[in-house]
């Protein structure tokens, strides 16, 4: 666990696959996946690994996933799509102390990757699969982000947001407005 008492999934899985003496390719070839989805989900995208092959990561390296509620169809049936690239101008960065959230404003478009980035879309928590259902910065179900910025990416973090935050706003000036 951090000093804040938070640990997310993917730091505590790259921990395990390092002291199980595991290298990231041979990892994803006992699970059945491709290396660059390890890769991603250690980095904190866990959308790049299907839900049943974070399970089976995480039941080799003997690592507890988090309990997950189950969902309400009927409360999931307006599901949305957000962006989960942290530097797309889609996403609105704030500082709560050292930590950086990510707010999603939306218009991304309606295919398969953001209009702004080209980045694939999430519509569903990468976490627990449950579609996402409202443009808020975690999911519903499971309370995890759904953008998050990598760890020690920035050392000045009230400063770099501030920054994107500027950007943003200069860019969506000249972006279509959300119909």
């Amino acid at each position: 666990m951090t000093e804040d008492g938070k640990d997310n999934l993917h730091k505590r899985l790259r921990r395990a696959r390092i002291e199980a003496g595991l290298t990231q390719a041979a990892l994803a070839q006992q699970v059945g996946c491709k290396q660059s989805a390890v890769s991603m989900m250690e980095a904190g995208r866990r959308e790049a690994m299907a839900r049943e092959t974070l399970v089976k990561v995480a039941a080799l390296l003997k690592v507890d996933l988090p309990e997950i509620p189950a969902a309400t169809p009927q409360a999931f049936s307006h599901a949305i799509s957000l962006c989960g690239n942290f530097s797309c101008p889609s996403n609105l960065p704030y500082a709560v102390g050292d930590d950086v959230y990510f707010l999603p404003l939306g218009n991304v478009g309606r295919g398969r990757h953001c209009i702004f980035c080209g980045e694939l879309l999430l519509s569903v928590c990468a976490h627990c699969a449950t579609p996402i259902a409202h443009r808020g910065g975690c999911c519903g179900a499971c309370g995890e982000l759904f953008v998050e910025l990598p760890e020690g990416y920035v050392e000045d973090v009230s400063g770099w947001v501030a920054g994107r935050v500027e950007a943003i706003e200069s860019l969506r000036r000249f972006l279509p407005s959300e119909t």
